[in-house]
């Protein structure tokens, strides 16, 4: 599929199944995301505890820990806003195809029930002749008959 968000062709179960994935991904970044905002408040944490110990190297390892956590704990949240945002359209357009009724073509029932009703091609072909050949024996006469008149 090229665009996320293109649910066409698809029917409501594949459908459902489709946003299903996307809806897992986005449960999967919301804990992502828990566990990131935990670790930053962590290294936060350890950078004061240090600090108040002294110990100002490990303080600076651990901020410069902090501002790892916090970067990821940015992107995340930009992840998270995006997939929230594609569950949302995906579950608007998901109702619409379930709102739409399912059409389905059998294509050979199809054929067969045209058949039934106009006859193969063979036998559409020859009634199409045959209705012509009518016409251009009837044109025939008509010429026919306005030539021997004059």
């Amino acid at each position: 599929m090229q665009d996320d968000f293109d649910l066409e062709g698809l029917s409501p179960a594949e459908a459902k199944d489709y946003v299903a994935q996307f809806i897992i991904t986005q449960k999967q970044v919301a804990r992502d995301r828990a566990v990131a905002d935990d670790e930053l408040e962590l290294w936060k944490k350890r950078a004061g505890l240090a600090a108040d110990r002294g110990e100002l190297d490990l303080a600076r390892e651990c901020l410069a820990r902090a501002e790892e956590a916090h970067a990821n704990l940015v992107r995340l949240k930009n992840e998270e806003r995006e997939i929230n945002f594609k569950v949302d359209e995906l579950k608007r357009r998901f109702q619409k195809i379930r709102q739409e009724p399912e059409l389905s073509v059998n294509a050979g029932a199809l054929l067969e029930q045209l058949e039934g009703i106009v006859g193969t091609n063979h036998e559409t072909t020859n009634a199409v002749a045959e209705a012509e050949a009518e016409v251009a024996l009837e044109a025939l006469k008509k010429r026919m008959e306005t030539e021997s008149e004059d």
